[in-house]
C-alpha cells in the first residue's frame, strides 16, 4: 500500500512539474534587449549611468588590440559598479594583449543602476550592455508546486510514523 502511495505522489509530482515547467521560455537571442553601448578608443572613461530593470543580464564586449602594446600589459580593462556602492565594483573583465578579443560577462540576480569605468589601451572597443527580458527578478513561479509536494509528502510520512496504532 505505501508503495502505491508513493508511486503515485511521484506521478503527481512529475506531472506537476512538466505542466509548471513547460511554460518556462529559456533565454534565446530573442529575449536579449539592448540597454547601452559604449565604443571608444579612449584611456580612462567613467560611462554615464545605466538601469537595467531584469535580474538577468549581459555584457557583450569587443575590442582589436594596441600593435605597440606588449602582450604583458593590460589591453582592457571594464569594471561594473552599482549605484549604491560607486567605490566598489563587483564585476569585472579584464584582458591582455590578443588573448581573447570578444566575449560576454553575463550577471545574474542584481537589477538597478549601474556605471562602468573602462581602462583601455586597445585601438576602439565596444561595449553592449543587454538585458534578457524574460528574467524575473523574484524567484521562480514554478518552484512554488514541488515545494507544497514535499511539505506535503514529508508531513505524511511524520504523521504516519508518529500516530501508529499500538498492537
Amino acid at each position: 500500500m505505501a508503495k502505491r502511495a508513493t508511486l503515485a505522489l511521484l506521478l503527481c509530482f512529475s506531472i506537476s512539474l512538466f505542466t509548471v515547467t513547460s511554460g518556462i521560455v529559456f533565454a534565446s537571442s530573442d529575449n536579449w534587449s539592448e540597454v547601452v553601448r559604449f565604443a571608444d578608443a579612449g584611456i580612462i572613461l567613467e560611462t554615464e549611468p545605466f538601469t537595467v530593470d531584469h535580474v538577468e543580464w549581459r555584457i557583450r564586449w569587443e575590442y582589436e588590440p594596441e600593435p605597440e602594446v606588449p602582450e604583458e600589459h593590460p589591453s582592457l580593462h571594464v569594471y561594473v559598479y552599482t549605484q549604491e556602492y560607486p567605490g566598489s565594483w563587483f564585476e569585472s573583465i579584464r584582458k591582455r594583449g590578443t588573448e581573447e578579443t570578444n566575449g560576454t560577462l553575463y550577471i545574474h540576480d542584481k537589477n538597478g543602476t549601474f556605471h562602468l569605468t573602462i581602462i583601455s589601451a586597445v585601438q576602439n572597443y565596444t561595449l553592449i550592455i543587454e538585458q534578457n527580458l524574460e528574467s524575473i527578478p523574484e524567484f521562480p513561479s514554478w518552484i512554488i508546486l514541488p515545494l507544497f509536494l514535499i511539505a506535503t509528502s514529508l508531513a505524511i510520512t511524520i504523521k504516519k510514523r508518529l500516530f501508529r496504532p499500538i498492537s
